[in-house]
């Protein structure tokens, strides 16, 4: 006591500076075994931000008890020949301290919200076994086209030219490629907020399951941009044609350099390798593989690491290389462009809202009622759902054609004909309708056909990813609809119609192969229940070559009714139409000279609405 009133130091304040100090020296302690104690634990309290906000709060005040402890005792300066100067110890609790003051801002700027994390855990389970299917098929979407260039490699050796057919095929896979890769890039945007879950086991499934989805994503983007990069780059003829403007494939001016500058450069090789690091850790700290395979995503990582195997086999040398050179655009360029800059509103507004649209469409309950008032048996439907990920990788506004049936009382009254009877009675050898055919033909399809779907009857026969089936007009209508008719007589229609229930249950066509009926894409169904044949009238639906081989997009459907439209030869006829305004989130009836305009729209035109 004597040596403290020698040195001015108030009794009293140095017995509570000894208490605080010892208050800190014992809450640090605490802290450390807090931490451990939750991490062994781990009884789902939040990690993020609840216990490690709570433990930086503790930390900072527990250094800075120790500092004032140690001020209030008189011991946190020392006096040397130049002075008195602070001891390290106190400038290293109040530095400490003060990092942790920081950390806490830190943690108030992961804690805002983000799309990602303001779904609820319902809402992001649905919403991630769509996007987890929505990336396998563009990745197999861009695997196709990457393929079906490499097979050609004589296009790109040298600096050779294209002929016209060759121009075509390369504009036909480019343009694929570059709507694939530019949905691909949402997924991996909208999933980038891993972060902001917490891995301790209270959002730790959703935390595995985001950064997976977006690694994924990212792996998939950098592997395809690397092989079309190597492949296209050697040719720079083909480079310049890629880079001009192609303002009918909705690909603006240095469409090619663009792609390799924003998924090809050096700041994506640091993200595969930093992501890498960090499935690791998730590996060994949080058995992370095992946790996938239990939530039934251990194929997602998988795929991860199978990306991780094909980028490593490009050779760090050579992806050093080629990631240098993409970089280098940035130089030429002098500032930065966006990426897709004619589709940067589409991408604003899909990380807006693209969420908010799962499994509900523009077109409701009502005008799909009033919708099928005005429809018959046979007519052909043009469909149209945004933000679907089939829209991708089609050509046009009109991404999908449906056949329209009726429900099996307006079927049976539709084709109650005389001219229908005749056909199926020369067909089967009895004097029975068109219905009873059905039923003894194929029994369980039209016992199928009798069934509902959430009270809804089946009205349509369509081809989508899960085969060609029976479906609702609830499924089939989706934001935008436009409904035409053949001009045929009901004996074709039924005819038609019969041949597509022969192509019930046969699973979808991803390769859009028309040469062969095992499997089928929409419009092929279409194409081949009203293809003409003997004794059967039918519609001349014109093919047109893309990617190197004879299809129909459903935008070529109402490209070839606005090319006879007023012809009095023309094959069909406009029924109704139902247009959308997407940022109003309403559908609207439209008319006949609005359908016209729609096979010039792109596919991202919801954007300008």
């Amino acid at each position: 006591m004597p040596q403290l009133e020698a040195a001015g130091v108030d009794p009293r304040h140095a017995k509570i500076g000894r208490v605080v100090h010892r208050l800190g020296v014992w809450g640090l302690p605490a802290c450390v075994g807090a931490a451990l104690g939750f991490y062994l634990a781990d009884r789902g309290t939040p990690w993020l931000p609840s216990m490690l906000a709570l433990l930086l709060i503790l930390g900072a005040l527990s250094l800075l008890a120790i500092a004032s402890g140690r001020a209030l005792q008189g011991r946190a300066f020392r006096r040397t020949p130049e002075g008195r100067v602070v001891r390290r110890r106190v400038l290293v609790a109040t530095g400490l301290a003060f990092a942790a003051g920081f950390g806490r801002l830190v943690l108030i700027w992961v804690e805002q919200p983000s799309p990602l994390t303001e779904l609820s855990r319902d809402d992001f389970d649905e919403t991630f076994i769509l996007d987890s299917k929505n990336y396998s098929e563009l990745d197999a979407g861009l695997e196709h086209y990457l393929v079906l260039l490499e097979a050609r490699p004589e296009l790109f050796a040298a600096d050779a030219l294209l002929g016209p057919d060759d121009e075509r095929l390369v504009l036909d896979a480019w343009e694929a490629i570059y709507a694939y890769s530019f949905a691909l890039d949402q997924i991996r945007v909208f999933y980038e907020d891993w972060y902001r879950f917490d891995p301790s086991r209270a959002q730790r499934s959703q935390h595995l399951r985001s950064f997976l989805l977006t690694f994924a994503a990212e792996l998939a983007l950098y592997e395809k941009a690397t092989r079309v990069v190597t492949l296209l780059g050697n040719n720079r003829n083909v480079v310049k044609y890629l880079d001009g403007q192609h303002t009918e494939r909705g690909l603006g001016e240095s469409s090619f350099s663009n792609f390799r500058q924003e998924l090809q450069g050096a700041r994506d090789a640091t993200r595969v390798i930093a992501g890498k690091q960090y499935l690791r850790w998730l590996e060994q700290a949080m058995k992370g593989r095992a946790e996938a395979r239990a939530i039934g995503y251990a194929w997602l990582w998988d795929r991860v690491e199978r990306h991780l195997i094909l980028i490593e086999g490009f050779g760090v040398l050579a992806a050093g290389t080629k990631t240098i050179g993409s970089d280098a655009e940035l130089l030429k360029r002098g500032f930065r462009r966006a990426w897709y800059p004619a589709q940067k509103g589409v991408a604003e507004w899909m990380g807006d809202t693209r969420v908010r649209r799962i499994n509900w469409y523009l077109i409701n309950e009502q005008m799909q009622a009033e919708l099928v008032e005005h429809l018959e048996p046979g007519d052909i439907l043009l469909s149209r759902k945004n933000w679907y990920v089939s829209n991708v990788g089609l050509p046009g506004f009109w991404p999908h054609a449906v056949l329209y049936i009726g429900d099996p009382e307006q079927f049976t009254a539709y084709f109650d004909d005389p001219g229908v009877r005749a056909w199926v009675r020369e067909h089967s050898g009895e004097d029975i309708d068109l219905p009873t055919y059905l039923s003894h033909r194929w029994p369980s399809r039209w016992l199928r056909f009798g069934f509902r779907d959430h009270g809804q009857p089946y009205r349509v026969i369509e081809a989508i990813s899960e085969g060609v089936v029976f479906n609702t007009m609830a499924h089939a209508s989706g934001d935008y609809l436009a409904a035409l008719r053949p001009r045929l007589s009901k004996k074709a229609k039924a005819q038609a119609i019969v041949d597509a229930f022969s192509m019930l249950d046969r699973p979808y066509d991803f390769d859009f192969d028309f040469a062969t009926d095992n499997a089928l894409v929409c419009t092929e169904l279409v194409w081949r229940a009203y293809r003409p044949a003997a004794d059967k009238h039918g519609l001349d639906l014109r093919l047109v070559e893309l990617a190197g081989r004879p299809t129909l997009p459903a935008n070529e459907l109402a490209k070839q009714f606005v090319a006879e439209h007023a012809n009095p030869n023309a094959q069909l006829e406009f029924v109704y139409f139902i247009d959308a305004v997407e940022h109003q989130q309403a559908a609207v009836v439209s008319d006949e000279a609005a359908f016209l305009l729609t096979p010039g729209r792109t596919k991202w035109d919801y954007r300008k609405q």
